[in-house]
């Protein structure tokens, strides 16, 4: 690390918290500026992360030219206007999952990403955890032979309020887009572009998704397998089957800290992939390793692979029937 890298916060919520806390264990990192249309919760997550600017409006923070990179941490549907805000201005970004609510609107934040020749990742943490690179590593070591099949869930427990970004279509809720992304990037992962899918799902009053189901099908044989639901709690499990054994992340698998190699007509082996932090400093580590040596993208978790991410969601939410618009420019 060459530098301190001072990061703009926009949208001091849930999760900002959460990032702004990994922050304070990644050296060359820190936290700069927040903004925030609520003046007094942009200014506590001032106080609390040691922020030293705080701004009304979220152009402001972008034009001041003491933020090096900016995390967007605002709801799903904002992503599209204030991610592109950035990059004509030409600040890196990293831009909580899902990237945005639907393919057309991550096209247009890749291909300003590009013309603009600046950083732009997905945030999808889960990436650079531990336990994904030790499944990615027995995988590709042939531990379980030649996988065939790809399962997760994630559902919790939400009450409804229409106002709420869980079922809110304006902010992009849904079960899909928020906690299904999770299950879905694993099988994409695994097992890349799917031939064929097919979904089900049930609609809250809103129209958002409150419970969805997918299988994906591979014309090689293989499947993958997601659940996910804002109405009731799952296991929150994976696993990764193969011709010869299966890898099960433990709950909650996106976070785990534990796997289990389980070979065929054998005791399954505990695998400790213990960490130290909330996991989200992998992924800031990436960033600022990204941005150290000049690359535009990262390479573990391309702008491809975030299209595909997008393009996969966009199909489940069509068959289950729910419908996304990205808030206009105004919103910045």
């Amino acid at each position: 690390m060459t530098r301190t890298y001072k990061w703009g916060i926009l949208g001091p919520g849930k999760i900002a918290h959460r990032f702004a806390d990994a922050v304070r264990n990644v050296p060359g990192s820190s936290i700069y500026a927040v903004a925030s249309r609520d003046q007094l919760r942009a200014e506590e997550f001032a106080a609390k992360y040691s922020a030293r600017v705080v701004y009304e409006s979220y152009r402001s923070l972008v034009e001041d030219p003491a933020v090096d990179i900016v995390y967007i941490a605002t709801p799903h549907s904002f992503h599209e206007a204030q991610t592109l805000l950035c990059l004509e201005h030409k600040k890196p970004v990293l831009c909580e999952k899902p990237m945005t609510v639907n393919y057309a609107s991550a096209l247009k934040m890749v291909q300003a990403a590009r013309a603009n020749n600046t950083f732009l990742m997905e945030a999808m943490w889960t990436r650079f955890m531990p336990a994904t690179l030790k499944v990615l590593e027995l995988v590709q070591a042939g531990a379980i032979g030649d996988v065939k099949c790809v399962r997760g869930d994630f559902g919790d427990q939400f009450a409804f309020d229409p106002t709420s970004r869980v079922y809110d279509l304006k902010l992009g809720a849904g079960s899909v887009l928020d906690i299904g992304i999770y299950p879905l990037f694993l099988i994409l992962l695994l097992l890349g572009k799917p031939d064929q899918i097919t979904s089900v799902g049930h609609l809250a009053e809103t129209g958002a998704d409150d419970l969805a189901s997918a299988l994906l099908y591979y014309n090689s044989g293989k499947i993958g397998s997601m659940l996910s639901s804002n109405i009731v709690h799952t296991p929150i499990a994976a696993e990764v089957i193969g011709t010869e054994g299966t890898l099960s992340l433990h709950p909650f698998w996106y976070e785990t800290k534990t796997i289990s190699l389980h070979k065929f007509n054998e005791p399954p082996v505990q695998i400790d992939v213990g960490y130290s932090g909330n996991g989200f400093e992998f992924q800031i580590q990436e960033v600022l390793a990204c941005l150290d040596r000049g690359a535009k993208e990262s390479t573990l978790m391309p702008l491809d692979f975030t299209l595909l991410l997008s393009q996969t969601m966009d199909e489940i939410c069509r068959q289950v029937g729910v419908a996304y618009t990205p808030q206009p420019p105004n919103w910045c």
